[in-house]
């Protein structure tokens, strides 16, 4: 079964900052100065010829190298935003891949969109992911909600140009854990298997730039000073792929929605996450043992104290308790593993 994803929470949140009307971002025109520590939330020029592009809270990451790289296609909808920020920075040049770090609906949705318009474009993608876009029931679900997401965003009372909808697509280069991806003689991708947030999950490392694109495989940073963890089929197995991931020499990190990072923000934010990710688990031990075991009680505690309270737009109610209750019932399930 696949989840829904926590990226829709981040765009509702942000949504309101980054539409105007007609839908608008705003753009860096200067990457961060080298060595200098940096939290990055908006679009343009992260560092050299790294882009982050779209909106921040539903981004796509292009790398313009020999053989550019887009990395993940964000919401099928924002896929002519997209196209036209690649084309901001390529000019009538192609981008050589798209390569997918999950199967989330929010970081596939354009890819029919951006192969309409790059021809040449490459998909790639792992083994997995590729069998679940091949499955009707998954198809069905990503349009389904693709089209809550339009409604989020109807009913912050913005507009788009146009609404395009999941189409379906093939996967042209199926990647697993140390295969690399060369975008030029000088600039290589390793390929990383990062399961925990879902079993799909790939991360895609450079170590000539010491840069890494994890996605929500190192979670969200959410409430200022909070990073959510995002372990929607395993507690553990999320857990070591963000100490796998910790081991690496960053100098720029890019996640799935909000914020990409450089120097020592990018070197300490993987550390916090574990930490947050540790703490979250050890809260809901505690009400597990609590309520003996009673997921829906234990649900009720946690949402009063990260949702009920929260003020301002957030994530609708019940993909939050969809996620939630995964999350309970895998470290439910560790704790079960355990005993």
């Amino acid at each position: 079964m696949l989840k829904l994803c926590s990226g829709i929470q981040s765009f509702v949140k942000g949504a309101a900052h980054v539409f105007a009307g007609n839908i608008s971002t705003v753009f860096r025109k200067t990457p961060a100065k080298k060595n200098s520590s940096v939290i990055i939330h908006f679009t343009g020029k992260i560092a050299d010829d790294l882009y982050m592009l779209g909106t921040p809270y539903m981004p796509i990451y292009l790398l313009d190298a020999e053989r550019p790289a887009i990395f993940d296609a964000g919401l099928a909808f924002l896929g002519n935003l997209y196209v036209e920020a690649i084309k901001g920075v390529l000019g009538d040049r192609q981008p050589a891949y798209c390569c997918l770090t999950h199967s989330h609906f929010d970081h596939c949705g354009a890819v029919s969109v951006l192969k309409s318009h790059f021809p040449e474009l490459k998909v790639v993608a792992s083994e997995k992911a590729k069998k679940i876009f091949g499955r009707p029931n998954a198809i069905k679900l990503m349009r389904s909600l693709t089209r809550s997401a339009k409604n989020a965003v109807n009913s912050l009372g913005m507009v788009l140009e146009r609404y395009d909808d999941f189409e379906p697509f093939d996967v042209d280069m199926v990647v697993k854990e140390g295969d690399r991806l060369q975008l030029s003689d000088s600039l290589t991708f390793r390929v990383l298997e990062t399961p925990g947030h879902t079993w799909d999950s790939i991360s895609y490392y450079a170590p000539q730039r010491k840069l890494l694109i994890a996605s929500e495989a190192v979670g969200i940073p959410d409430r200022p000073g909070t990073i959510v963890p995002s372990f929607l089929v395993d507690y553990q197995i999320y857990l070591n792929s963000m100490i796998k991931l910790d081991k690496l020499d960053l100098e720029t990190l890019c996640i799935g929605h909000r914020f990409a990072y450089t120097a020592d923000d990018a070197r300490t934010y993987i550390p916090q996450a574990i930490d947050h990710c540790r703490n979250f688990f050890n809260q809901v031990k505690g009400f597990i043992l609590d309520e003996d075991g009673n997921v829906e009680k234990v649900m009720k505690r946690i949402k009063k104290i990260e949702y009920d309270d929260i003020k301002g737009p957030k994530q609708p109610e019940e993909p939050y308790l969809i996620n939630l209750e995964a999350k309970i019932n895998a470290i439910k399930k560790h704790l079960e593993n355990l005993a």
